[in-house]
């Protein structure tokens, strides 16, 4: 393995906020995955970066970093990561899809409210007065995509060790990596090492 964690955490290659949201734990199928949400905080730079909160929101949140609800959050953000991971391998591999945590996640959050207009494009009206707000635009992306025809189309990286989730838009179905650049290249890389070490 080799992938920076700092570098992990600022890529998004499944095409679904639900998806990049399953990758925060990187190297997932490894024998040594690491966490890049392991607190509040790193949830919410997630959040910034990934442009599912206004900043107003996440201001407003980062004062409640330190408290017991937060760690009550988190506890909430890696059981839906663990439950998008199911789900993810249920659909990849054709059996029926346990919806009991999501939907219980859902009924205690709001309708999707109205969107507004941001420096970067639109994003949900989210005030930044309940600590589970991040996990809100998570739940809706799972939705759309549970809901569409997408859902079919969901794969995960066959590097070894990766894991990572993505939905795969190549027209012959055919994608193999999170990224060819990423994951890929190394794949490669290995296996011509390990071709010339096998013919010497």
């Amino acid at each position: 393995m080799s992938r920076d964690p700092a570098r992990a955490a600022t890529q998004f290659f499944g095409g679904r906020v639900c998806l990049d949201f399953a990758n925060t734990l990187d190297w997932r199928t490894s024998n040594d995955p690491q966490e890049l949400i392991p607190d509040y905080a790193a949830l919410l730079s997630w959040s910034e970066r990934r442009g599912t909160l206004p900043l107003v929101a996440i201001r407003k949140l980062k004062a409640h970093s330190a408290s017991s609800v937060a760690v009550a959050a988190m506890q909430k953000a890696h059981d839906l990561r663990r439950d998008i991971w199911a789900i993810s391998d249920a659909l990849r591999g054709g059996r029926s899809v346990d919806l009991r945590l999501v939907n219980q996640m859902l009924s205690a959050a709001p309708r999707q409210p109205d969107l507004v207009r941001q420096h970067r494009g639109y994003r949900h009206a989210l005030a930044g007065t309940d600590v589970t707000e991040p996990l809100w635009p998570v739940l809706w992306s799972l939705t759309a995509l549970l809901a569409s025809d997408d859902a079919s189309r969901i794969g995960c990286c066959e590097a070894d060790g990766c894991g990572w989730f993505f939905v795969d838009e190549s027209p012959n179905r055919t994608r193999r990596w999170c990224s060819s650049e990423v994951c890929g290249n190394r794949e490669r890389a290995r296996r011509a090492y390990a071709k010339r070490k096998g013919s010497t």
